[in-house]
């Protein structure tokens, strides 16, 4: 028991210890503030100990964490945290004079503001008795050259350190009027067995508030989940949705219908009037010199043979629509935090998807816009009133060509006759058929007009990448990202009208791969906008 006791004081006493904590919102850092204290003996010193836990009941009596020497402006930083878990925190003053020992002296914190220390303990190395004026420890380096341990109830001040001998050299047994006692190495004192047989170093005269505050550590925007190890919160596969890009990229360089030989007429061009008695079917080339003698082929795939004449169809009857993807896999956007299952509809980085930036343009490689071909179905057109007033209702079914496939939730864009655009359409329902062999024949779906107040009105697509369309790249492209995105660059497909880089108003391809961080980025007026903590150029020269 300790004779001679000093507490603490504040002013007002109402005031005491802990005021607020909060979560910085990077996932891994809180900061607490605390009220003033005063010591009640002028020839003291004040620091605060500070105490957090995952557990409530236990806070206090598993030893202070952290000891901070901050007495004017009474907070403190302190990171890695576990993202989502809740942590009960408290803080309370303590007295000291610095002939029993100096706080300066304990080590930092490793990874913490300057200022936070650490409370060394060890185990005993053997056992002592009342008498010892030696205490052999085992991890005499982390105890500074002279101070005050507590060992069971007796609180034993050494003044130096043998290192070699791994012994603290005692100056004064049973200090501050504690009892001398015997100690073993399993925590007995000669009268009770102590739970913690451990060497610690004292903590001062605390006050005895109890004052906890709770905090979950949590990522809000604009911090994005990531850590160290394993880069930024990433999920790795689409679990929602079918995965078909084997399919597309088996299907999509089937050859297009060649309009030769037997059915070497346009057939716009006949039902135009252009062409008469012209007859439509037949042979794929033919062996008059067209396409050279002996290139007659018999026997094409049948699926090919379906897919050149949906895309000749279509040729006809359908209409050209930007296809924007939704990303499904990818970084986590920062507003998709830990205690709600769902993003925020209209955050501006994700579009409410729940990944960085969103979605993803589709350029199809058989065409120069770059657009692919889409059939409207009649549909009636209708104002409803609604709640916030006149909405337009236009659900169209439509179908298109077997690739790119589409999926719910990706959108298309839809032009006027004079290239402007109409509205934007939201993928429903897709309906995929089966032709032969497991090959798809077809795709059909509901489409829904999207009001042009939604978020996703505001994703920056390039409406056009005809006649010569091209592929530029984003330099600066070997500096590695934060949170371990590795080095890349990104893709911009542009046409011949772009002629300076403020005419650029897109959105970058993905990249890096899904894993190592894949993302996008937004371009406004031909800056690259930054995601992820960074951003990159466009080099004007390939304008």
């Amino acid at each position: 028991m300790v004779c001679v006791q000093y507490i603490p004081q504040y002013l007002p006493s109402v005031k005491r210890g802990l005021n607020t904590v909060n979560s910085l919102g990077d996932g891994y850092t809180m900061s607490i503030f605390w009220e003033q204290a005063f010591p009640d003996n002028n020839n003291l010193q004040i620091a605060y100990n500070i105490y957090f836990s995952t557990r409530r009941e236990s806070i206090f009596a598993e030893g202070p964490k952290f000891v901070s020497l901050n007495i004017t402006g009474r907070s403190a930083y302190i990171q890695d945290f576990t993202p989502g878990d809740m942590f009960y925190f408290a803080v309370r003053a303590m007295e000291y004079d610095l002939l029993w020992f100096n706080p300066n002296l304990l080590q930092d914190g490793d990874g913490y503001n300057t200022g936070l220390k650490i409370y060394p303990e060890s185990m005993l190395l053997s056992d002592i008795t009342d008498s010892d004026m030696l205490v052999p420890i085992d991890d005499i380096n982390i105890f500074p050259a002279y101070g005050v341990v507590v060992i069971g109830s007796e609180l034993i001040r050494y003044i130096s350190k043998d290192i070699p001998a791994n012994n603290l050299i005692v100056g004064e047994r049973g200090f501050l009027g504690t009892v001398p006692r015997l100690h073993t190495v399993d925590g007995y004192d000669g009268i009770k067995y102590y739970d913690n047989p451990l060497a610690h170093f004292f903590i001062g005269f605390e006050d005895g508030n109890n004052f906890v505050n709770q905090e979950q550590s949590t990522f809000n925007d604009p911090n994005f989940a990531r850590t160290n190890a394993d880069g930024y919160k990433e999920r790795l596969q689409d679990l929602l949705t079918t995965n078909l890009e084997a399919s597309d990229a088996d299907r999509v360089d089937f050859p297009a219908y060649d309009y030769v030989g037997w059915h070497r007429t346009n057939p716009a061009d006949l039902f135009n009037g252009m062409c008469l008695d012209s007859y439509i079917g037949g042979e794929n080339f033919c062996a008059d010199g067209y396409e050279g003698v002996g290139n007659q082929i018999r026997n094409m795939s049948l699926a090919q043979q379906s897919d050149r004449r949906e895309e000749m169809l279509l040729d006809l009857t359908g209409e050209p629509v930007v296809l924007v993807r939704r990303l499904w896999k990818g970084v986590v956007c920062s507003c998709y935090e830990i205690n709600r299952e769902h993003p925020e509809p209209r955050c501006p980085v994700c579009f409410g998807t729940g990944f960085v930036t969103g979605y993803d343009q589709y350029f199809n490689p058989r065409r120069s816009d770059g657009r692919i071909m889409v059939r409207f179905g009649p549909t009636k057109e209708d104002l409803k009133m609604q709640d916030v007033g006149l909405e337009s209702e236009l659900i169209p079914d439509c179908w298109t060509l077997v690739i790119p496939a589409v999926k719910n939730r990706d959108f298309i864009i839809r032009f006027n006759l004079d290239g402007t655009e109409e509205f934007r359409y939201e993928i429903l329902g897709v309906t995929r058929n089966k032709l032969m062999f497991s090959d798809s024949g077809g795709q059909k779906f509901t489409a829904q007009r999207i009001r042009k107040l939604d978020p996703i009105c505001q994703w920056r697509a390039i409406r056009d990448t005809s006649t010569i369309p091209r592929v530029i790249t984003t330099d600066i492209g070997f500096v590695p990202g934060p949170g371990g995105i590795a080095p890349h660059t990104h893709n911009l497909v542009v046409n011949e009208n772009i002629l300076s880089l403020v005419q650029i108003n897109q959105t970058t391809s993905v990249n890096p791969p899904v894993g190592q961080g894949a993302h996008n980025h937004p371009i406004v007026n031909g800056v690259i906008q930054t995601v992820l903590g960074h951003s990159h150029n466009i080099n004007p020269a390939l304008i």
